[in-house]
């Protein structure tokens, strides 16, 4: 099996749950039960309320892999720095600015959210900026949250997943679905499927074994996604529990393709879009509401998600252009070869030439 083949997969299906999260944070959120039956509401359903639901566990199964595929659960030390690198720092980064700017706003003006920030309390604090006991105010990050948490305890997962592979799939299948870790995990799907994204890395897993039933299986997933729209569904574990086995075989037929060889070219811009989406698509409501509510909403739920994407791909172009060095260690990524720390003056300097 080409490794190459297979990091490209990942690239490509990458992307697509982002720009899928990206989709799935877009205003407004209308619960299940209270989707209309026109064709906009049903389609943003399938979507908002389905097929994106999924991305968490797809995610974290591709994380789980590419960690355990390179043994980093075996090598502390190594571990220990570059997940500080690209999942705390990002992490503390953009949930404490969000916090802070949150707080300065909610001093000089409402602001209603789901944390009220000012006047300043500890503990709703700690819980906007790290997510201490709920999610954070940079709500997507809630995943990066319990992924700092499983990543933490990958030493002792791979122990398991070497030794007891099958009948560890077993205890923390019970363990998450009795709530026996309290508030360790936030997600249940998440860490079983971080478990099983192991599993595949150390028991070496055909990740071709599906290809030839990608057809049926993405088939058999959108008829699910629509089973739940059409039948108004509120629980969605099972699917999000065997949706990466019916959307990872598709991707086959990406690879190689202008399609897909455009979708891993922006790849790298990945992690950006998912750290910093949630402010800009709040923005792109706030303008909406004011400026535009004459445009019919179909058109701005459509546009919001393209407007955003492109515009954090902007922002990461320009900041690797000015300052890929403060730029990269923000976003937990290594900073391009040859990049300079510019600081204020040099940034300044750079602008004016």
């Amino acid at each position: 099996m080409p490794q190459h083949d297979i990091s490209q997969r990942i690239a490509i299906l990458r992307f697509i749950m982002i720009f899928g999260v990206v989709l799935l944070h877009t205003p407004l959120y209308v619960d299940i039960g209270s989707v209309g039956n026109d064709w906009f509401s049903l389609t943003k359903a399938f979507f908002q309320s389905a097929v994106f639901r999924t991305t968490t566990p797809v995610l974290a199964m591709i994380s789980a892999y590419l960690l355990f595929n390179a043994r980093l659960d075996t090598q502390l030390a190594k571990l220990a720095r570059k997940k500080t690198r690209t999942l705390v720092v990002p992490f503390l980064v953009f949930n404490t600015l969000m916090a802070c700017v949150v707080y300065f706003w909610q001093s000089h003006m409402p602001l209603i959210i789901s944390y009220q920030l000012y006047p300043f309390q500890t503990q709703e604090f700690l819980n906007a900026a790290i997510g201490l006991a709920q999610p954070p105010i940079n709500y997507p990050l809630n995943f990066l949250r319990d992924l700092i948490v499983l990543t933490a305890l990958a030493p002792l997962i791979g122990l398991v997943l070497r030794h007891a592979p099958y009948l560890g799939l077993v205890a923390i299948s019970v363990i998450i679905f009795t709530d026996a870790d309290g508030l360790l995990i936030l997600r249940q799907s998440m860490a079983i499927m971080f478990y099983i994204g192991g599993l595949a890395a150390t028991q070496k897993w055909n990740l071709r074994a599906f290809d030839r039933f990608a057809v049926p299986c993405l088939a058999a997933f959108c008829m699910a996604c629509a089973y739940i729209v059409w039948q108004r569904v509120e629980s969605t574990l099972l699917l999000r529990m065997v949706a990466p086995w019916l959307i990872w075989p598709a991707t086959v037929y990406l690879v190689g393709t202008r399609l897909g060889r455009w979708i891993t070219s922006l790849s790298r811009y990945s992690f950006f879009i998912f750290l910093a989406h949630a402010p800009i698509l709040l923005l792109t409501w706030k303008i909406y509401r004011r400026a535009f509510g004459f445009v019919a909403y179909p058109l701005y739920w459509i546009a919001a998600p393209l407007v955003t994407v492109y515009a954090l791909i902007l922002i990461y172009r320009f900041c690797m252009a000015f300052l890929p060095s403060e730029f990269s260690a923000v976003i937990g990524a290594k900073a391009p070869p040859g990049a300079e720390r510019l600081g204020a003056f040099g940034l300044a300097r750079r602008l004016m030439s």
